[in-house]
């Protein structure tokens, strides 16, 4: 039996938020030293394929990426923090397959607080909106369980139900890919 490849590509870090729980944005990657297009070229047909970062929608370049990404894997979704709502709309016009998953970290004020973007609850919700209207089947969101959103929870789970959006959660947890070694928010 032929096993079914999946892969996360971590196309930067670079990224707009400030989030507690993670502090990529506190050593960001040089456009110069992230991936480009030539690896990807290079790598291996796969089943599906997570494109992260930091934030890939920073990257100017990421509709080129996706289009050979396309080629390469079956399945693709993205990793985003939702902030960059038109060239979220504009990527998943072009490719109407592609996944989105959107990292929401609770209601307006908790959401806000943890990922340190002012109004960040309110574009995360129109991006996944516009999602919707445009017909993109393929959508999710998700957070990271804490201290300061666990209250909203049910909440979110509830919204994701009723809009037949995919919900999952992690637990806050330390990491490398973080920069989190402390155990502390």
């Amino acid at each position: 039996m032929k096993r079914k490849l999946h892969g996360s590509i971590i196309l930067t870090y670079r990224c707009n938020a400030k989030c507690n729980m993670c502090e990529v944005w506190k050593h960001p990657s040089k456009p110069s030293e992230e991936i480009g297009l030539k690896v990807i070229e290079k790598l291996p047909q796969m089943f599906f394929t997570n494109v992260t970062g930091g934030e890939p929608f920073v990257r100017q370049d990421l509709p080129e990426i996706i289009g050979v990404l396309r080629k390469k894997a079956k399945r693709i979704v993205i990793s985003t923090n939702g902030f960059f709502t038109e060239r979220i709309i504009s990527l998943c016009k072009k490719y109407p397959d592609l996944g989105i998953r959107i990292s929401i970290e609770g209601l307006s004020v908790a959401n806000d607080t943890i990922r340190g973007i002012p109004g960040g609850f309110d574009r995360i919700i129109r991006t996944l909106f516009e999602l919707r209207e445009m017909g993109l089947k393929d959508i999710g969101f998700g957070m990271t369980i804490q201290d300061l959103n666990a209250k909203d929870l049910v909440y979110l789970y509830l919204l994701a139900k009723s809009l037949g959006y995919e919900f999952a959660t992690a637990t806050l947890h330390n990491s490398h890919y973080f920069h989190k070694w402390d155990n502390q928010i």
